[in-house]
């Protein structure tokens, strides 16, 4: 455990998405697909798709709905760190943009991190830095993503995967937080990647199943191991929302109980970067994971990278 008597706590979380919930029937329309064909392949039932929504707009809806419930105002954020890989315009981000949409003050750090799926989880490891370093007290972290835009809609494969959201939540030191991470980079980009100008995700889907499988739970339990808790002692497991059938080799790869791995990917899809931080406001909007819960969220995606977190909600 953690020595520091403050540790990193998520005191504010809030969830938002596109407005058009686009069912796999729809999808069927207008490619070679079918509900059975999506459900059997990845338990996906629906997404939202923002269409006339910017990245940053679902991210600012998110993002007002933390700072509400973390009794703050936004003049109380320090920095603003946007985990995306479909961000906007190519300059300036998301947080940029964040910062006069929430109305901070001037002197806040505002920087995305492009972590795709992994994001969330490096953008607290950064937040938890930057809140040790003791020049920032409260942090704005949001993973957002507009993936629509990056979709042909004529890849069953893929494009049947994905949709738009985001997640955000307030990080600060408490006396009753906990935090400790873990983190890695398997240099294997051509597994999955998305081309910047033909604006298009790439993905070898068995390789990232394979690496899911294999990789995520040796770094769940690497990730316990190191901090001495015992897997039966965790109360809910968020691993990014990628794939039903991923998800559940995984929690039987560490031999706990599904009912323990939080999954709401059937409403959402995978939203990369906002899958994780989707996942931890819906559980708290849903009175699922409550205050003094251990959890444990990993990530993984295009890099191939992953990074885990162990946290107190």
């Amino acid at each position: 455990m953690m020595k520091e008597k403050l540790a990193m706590k998520f005191i504010g979380t809030g969830l938002a998405h596109g407005k058009r919930k686009v069912l796999n029937d729809d999808l069927a329309k207008i490619m070679d697909t079918s509900d059975e064909w999506i459900r059997e392949k990845s338990g996906i039932e629906s997404r939202w798709f923002a269409d006339d929504e910017s990245n940053a707009d679902i991210a600012c809806e998110a993002s007002i709905r933390a700072i509400e419930e973390s009794g703050l105002s936004a003049n109380d954020i320090d920095a603003v760190i946007v985990c995306t890989f479909t961000a906007d315009k190519a300059t300036p981000g998301i947080a940029t943009e964040l910062c006069g949409m929430l109305g901070l003050r001037e002197d806040v750090l505002a920087t995305d991190v492009n972590g795709a799926c992994s994001g969330f989880i490096y953008g607290a490891i950064i937040s938890n830095a930057l809140l040790h370093s003791g020049s920032y007290r409260n942090i704005l972290l949001v993973g957002s993503e507009k993936i629509s835009s990056f979709m042909s809609m004529k890849d069953r494969s893929s494009d049947v995967l994905f949709g738009d959201g985001a997640g955000a939540a307030v990080c600060s030191l408490r006396e009753d937080g906990f935090f400790s991470h873990l983190e890695g980079t398997l240099t294997n980009s051509e597994v999955l990647y998305c081309e910047r100008f033909e604006q298009r995700i790439s993905m070898q889907g068995q390789e990232v199943y394979r690496f899911a499988v294999n990789k995520i739970p040796e770094v769940t339990q690497e990730l316990l191991d190191q901090n001495g808790v015992h897997k039966e002692n965790v109360d809910y497991y968020i691993f990014h929302q990628a794939n039903k059938r991923i998800i559940r080799s995984i929690a039987s790869k560490l031999g706990i109980p599904l009912e323990k791995c939080f999954m709401n990917i059937e409403e959402y899809g995978n939203t990369s970067a906002a899958s994780v931080a989707i996942a931890m406001a819906d559980m708290k909007d849903k009175g699922i994971l409550k205050p003094g819960m251990l959890a444990v969220s990993v990530g993984f995606g295009a890099g191939l990278t992953y990074g885990g977190m162990l946290f107190r909600a």
